[in-house]
């Protein structure tokens, strides 16, 4: 996955203000779209996600956990999330060939954590969030993808905060 221009950079100051994040990129987020997510272990793209899915209106945000070992976990809501891991990239990769993306046509948001790690590309219009430690305790966060798709979202983002 090639890293396009930092559309946004912010920095969050606990677990919570991370997942409070997630929850306004999450109202943003519609059908097809994409969300990689990249970080360290702890970064807290797993709290992220729950965010997204508390924006998505997911029927239980609470259940969102991290699918390291399940792989793939899907949460039923208005807008499906269906929430990968791809540490183990080999076989995420071949669930993802397999149907994640189809799930993006299917009407659902797919969140892909280590996305970093996957052989084959995920589609360019996807939005990439990285995570990272702040010696401070507090992490930062930059958004990167296409101008074109998520440049008014990433305002309208923005506009709310």
């Amino acid at each position: 996955m090639t890293s396009p221009e930092v559309l946004w950079r912010t920095t969050t100051a606990s677990a919570a203000d991370t997942e409070r994040l997630g929850a306004e990129v999450g109202r943003l987020l519609g059908p097809g779209d994409g969300v990689a997510l990249k970080g360290e272990l702890g970064a807290g793209k797993t709290v992220f996600v729950r965010g997204l899915g508390r924006g998505l209106g997911i029927d239980d945000p609470e259940d969102i956990r991290s699918p390291t070992y399940l792989l793939m976990i899907e949460h039923p809501g208005p807008t499906p999330l269906l929430h990968m891991d791809a540490y183990f990239a080999e076989r995420s990769q071949d669930l993802l060939a397999d149907g994640g993306e189809a799930y993006l046509v299917e009407g659902g948001v797919l969140a892909v954590e280590w996305a970093d790690r996957l052989r084959m590309t995920l589609p360019e219009a996807f939005l990439q969030v990285e995570l990272a430690h702040l010696p401070e305790g507090g992490r930062t966060v930059r958004f990167r993808g296409d101008p074109g798709i998520w440049g008014p979202k990433v305002t309208k983002l923005l506009r709310q905060s």
